[in-house]
């Protein structure tokens, strides 16, 4: 049995995952081309799930949502003929129920909370979780070395406090982001003059659209109380904008900024 650990999907995520510790792991993903370049990294390759789920005891499941289910399948359907427990995690910035009817799987939910608007390995790169919090549904001591060894913080969380959180500062910021453009017509002079403030409030909108509505759709109920927040908020602005009352203008950004002083 290997001492390696297992990557299946080699693109932002899991590809970040191998670069940063390529001597210890092995990859596989459904791209030939992705195959091709993790090799040229330096990177040991499986031939496929059911081979790369047999030579390893952890296993990290780095594919979008619309692919995590299939893939979860072959991997327990491979996990059957083992002797010994496969320990397995994903990436999904959200957490649900996943089903295991193979009793030699233990499935560990993971979330790094880190990431670019890029996609695919060679957007990856090593180090891209260094700082970073990872979460967990569970402790694992095994997925928190992991965790470590990528310079990441491991932090447990239930699935439901994962999920209303990541709403707030994760997946509310990507409609905040395309909501922003949507209100300007394509072509508007204003995007001519648009310095740092805009690009960077808007730099997750480059981020495939696949993936964002996977991510979001996948929260909707969360993402949803977010927004009726956002839009109280906005309403506030709304009054004291309408109402010339400079005071309570001038305060609400007084709270926004103590609030992250405070907390970022």
């Amino acid at each position: 049995m290997s001492g390696k650990f297992g990557v299946i999907g080699a693109g932002l995520i899991g590809g970040s995952i191998a670069k940063s510790l390529a001597s210890e792991v092995i990859v596989w993903d459904a791209d030939p081309k992705t195959i091709e370049a993790a090799k040229a990294h330096g990177i040991e390759v499986a031939s496929s799930i059911d081979e790369l789920s047999n030579i390893v005891d952890l296993l990290v499941i780095a594919v979008p949502f619309d692919a995590f289910t299939d893939v979860f399948a072959q991997v327990q359907a491979a996990a059957s003929r083992r002797e010994k427990p496969l320990l397995v995690t994903n990436v999904l910035s959200v957490m649900k129920h996943v089903e295991v009817t193979e009793p030699n799987i233990e499935f560990v939910a993971g979330h790094p909370m880190a990431g670019t608007e890029h996609s695919g390995f060679e957007a990856a790169r090593a180090g891209l979780f260094a700082g970073a919090t990872w979460v967990l549904a569970k402790a694992s001591e095994p997925l928190e070395d992991l965790v470590t060894r990528l310079g990441a913080t491991a932090v447990v969380l239930s699935e439901t406090d994962h999920n209303e959180a990541v709403a707030r500062i994760s997946h509310l910021p990507h409609v905040l982001a395309a909501a922003q453009l949507l209100a300007i017509a394509d072509g508007d002079q204003s995007f001519a003059l648009a310095a740092s403030s805009f690009k960077d409030s808007t730099r997750v909108a480059g981020t495939k659209p696949e993936l964002t509505a996977g991510m979001v759709g996948n929260n909707r109920e969360e993402v949803l109380r977010s927004i009726e927040a956002l839009k109280g908020v906005l309403e506030e602005f709304t009054d004291v904008l309408a109402a010339g009352n400079d005071e309570s203008l001038t305060n609400l950004f007084e709270r926004a900024k103590s609030l992250r002083d405070k907390n970022l």
